[in-house]
């Protein structure tokens, strides 16, 4: 897939991905390049849309009714993605949300199909210091879902209040510009190189540019505009 660089989806299969940066600096444009491009390839995506900003070729679910049947085969069996709009922040999104997750656990176990759930604004799922039901099974799936097949991509505009542990737990990074000192610091922990070199660099990046973060190399790179589709016309946007 090319954004920028040139990755092998069996080379980020089952892997835990963070994509961070402050609003406005291009993050949510590499989440949605990522995710078009990992459905492209025939790997399935669950979407957490916490503002109904998401379309790709994707069944979207917004009746969160307790009555609702969990609809996880149509991931785990018919391979088809789904994006969860969550825009109204209901109590009832949030308790189907959960049935949701636990439910892909417990038949990702039976399928076996590698899938990725994507996480957006992930500091509001997974806060660090606070735990919660859901809280703890995002956690969980995040840290011991490679064995059954499961992927998380993490998108947060605050970097330092997302759960440390599933944070030092990715493999891939996508750092796009913060300027908060605790945002900058959580970078500094991240990035093998001196402070101030962290510091500079990524002052220095501009929208849509990050510094990718994989195998212990670091690469300054600039993401393709996502190409969202309104009435059959073609619309680039970048957020």
């Amino acid at each position: 897939m090319d954004i920028g660089i040139t990755l092998d989806s069996t080379e980020i299969l089952r892997k835990c991905i963070a994509i961070l940066g402050i609003r406005g600096s291009g993050k949510s444009n590499t989440a949605k390049v990522l995710s078009e491009e990992l459905n492209k390839e025939g790997i399935p995506l669950v979407i957490i849309d916490p503002d109904g900003e998401y379309s790709i070729d994707a069944d979207v679910i917004d009746n969160f009714s307790l009555d609702e049947s969990i609809p996880t085969e149509r991931v785990l069996k018919e391979g088809k993605s789904v994006i969860l709009d969550m825009n109204d922040w209901s109590e009832e999104s949030f308790k189907f949300l959960l049935r949701f997750l636990n439910s892909l656990w417990l038949n990702s176990k039976i399928y076996k199909r590698n899938f990725f759930i994507l996480l957006e604004e992930a500091h509001e799922f997974i806060q660090q210091g606070e735990r919660n039901q859901l809280s703890d099974t995002i956690v969980r799936i995040a840290l011991r879902g490679r064995k059954r097949g499961i992927g998380m991509i993490i998108v947060s505009q605050r970097s330092a209040k997302v759960n440390k542990d599933v944070l030092t737990q990715s493999e891939i990074y996508f750092l796009h510009k913060v300027v908060h000192p605790v945002d900058l610091k959580v970078y500094k922990e991240i990035i093998p190189w001196k402070s101030k070199d962290v510091e500079n660099e990524v002052k220095k990046l501009e929208t849509g540019e990050a510094l990718f973060y994989f195998n212990g190399e670091v690469k300054k790179i600039r993401i393709r505009k996502f190409e969202e589709k309104i009435n059959g016309e073609g619309q680039e946007v970048l957020i």
